[in-house]
């Protein structure tokens, strides 16, 4: 997405044109209370199922909501370096936030049934890489927004081209990560754990597919984020404000809305429940076992005759 720089003419103070459109409010404002609300359903569901590890995308919910007021503020003037900021940093850096917590996701699933031998990396390393490469993009897009505040039309050039590698890259991890997840959805029908063998009603196949429904929502986004910003300014993703609403807030918004529906704590929360009971019924059993004497061991006195 190219930003227009206009330099000074006869003393005048240089302008910089952010958008070839001036912004929607009541879109922006719309957007802004649909992102509230899901981020406050998200964390009213936190607390019953301690699912700490959705602070990312609470986070990420905070940025989308507070980004598209930015949008809302640049009805005002798309000359305005403030609103254009504040949307620009805040709506490029929810992705990688809400991406976090679903690798997290992953991983937490894997352990609660039992099945670290059927994931495709090591869980440990699974959940550290994924929010290592996150944390990159996070960077990467933040930093890239960040240097185009500066207005200077060099800066603000890379600073373009620091956002596209950015998504260029989560695109790539997105993949991996999707590929590891569908292998281990795959053997775990092939094999389950004796967790899901004992307790066939724990229904954890649309969980998975929430987990897809996410990552897939926020691939497409980026994808069309990566055009945009590699688009000229001239074209139809840059020129139409539809292609921010239908191709970047709903479908994080969708993300958001799945994970709420089949919230992955509420899962994690009852396999690890199940697994407790399991282990404390063979402990019990084991326990009872032990007492028992053999009746090998146990043998009738004779009786003594008596005169």
């Amino acid at each position: 997405m190219d930003i227009v720089y206009h330099p000074g003419v006869n003393g005048s103070h240089p302008v910089v044109e952010f958008y070839p459109y001036t912004p929607s409010a009541t879109a922006g404002y719309a957007f802004m209370a649909i992102f509230g609300l899901a981020t406050i359903a998200h964390i009213v569901l936190t607390i019953p199922f301690r699912a700490a590890y959705f602070i990312p995308l609470i986070l990420g919910g905070i940025c989308e909501t507070f980004g598209y007021y930015g949008r809302a503020w640049s009805h005002e003037s798309r000359f305005e370096i403030k609103s254009w900021a504040l949307q620009e940093m805040l709506i490029l850096c929810a992705p990688p936030l809400v991406a976090a917590t679903v690798y997290m996701v992953l991983g937490r699933i894997i352990r609660s049934f039992e099945a670290e031998h059927l994931s495709s990396m090591r869980v440990r390393w699974l959940t550290f890489v994924f929010v290592m490469n996150d944390i990159l993009c996070f960077c990467t897009q933040l930093g890239g927004a960040g240097v185009q505040v500066t207005g200077d039309a060099q800066i603000m050039s890379i600073g373009k081209k620091v956002v596209l590698a950015g998504l260029i890259f989560s695109l790539i991890v997105f993949a991996f990560f999707i590929l590891i997840a569908v292998k281990f959805h795959r053997r775990l029908q092939q094999a389950p754990t004796p967790l899901l063998t004992m307790n066939p009603g724990l229904k954890w196949v649309p969980y998975m597919w929430a987990i897809y429904v996410a990552c897939f929502s926020m691939m497409i986004r980026n994808l069309v984020r990566t055009i945009q910003f590699g688009a000229p300014r001239t074209t139809d993703v840059n020129t139409k404000e539809a292609y921010i609403y239908v191709f970047d807030a709903f479908l994080m918004f969708l993300s958001m809305l799945v994970l709420i529906f089949y919230h992955p704590g509420k899962l994690i929360k009852k396999a690890r429940r199940l697994a407790k009971a399991g282990a404390f019924d063979r402990s019990l059993n084991t326990d009872r076992d032990s007492t028992q004497v053999p009746l090998t061991q146990w043998e009738p006195r004779p009786m003594q005759e008596t005169c």
